[in-house]
């Protein structure tokens, strides 16, 4: 078993491009949201190779929130909102 501690959690943004045009205006039709950090990443790659993972942190306020609220529950059962 393999405990990651996530001390800095972090909310990955991301805005994929259909086409990326240089010199004009490039418009988004999606925006993806999901939780990140180091931690959080290795302990999602981890349990993809099959290993036995779980992972722990701290998250504050309405970020902290969204953290607890949108981590895999399978992958990572235990993070707390302070």
């Amino acid at each position: 078993m393999i405990l990651t501690v996530t001390m800095n959690p972090a909310i990955d943004v991301s805005y994929p491009l259909g086409e990326f045009k240089l010199d004009t205006v490039n418009r988004i039709s999606d925006v993806s949201k999901t939780a990140g950090g180091k931690g959080l990443n290795v302990t999602r790659v981890l349990s993809e190779i099959g290993e036995e993972v779980t992972a722990t942190g701290l998250g504050g306020g309405t970020n902290g929130l969204y953290l607890v609220q949108h981590l895999p529950e399978p992958v990572i059962p235990s993070f707390y909102d302070i």
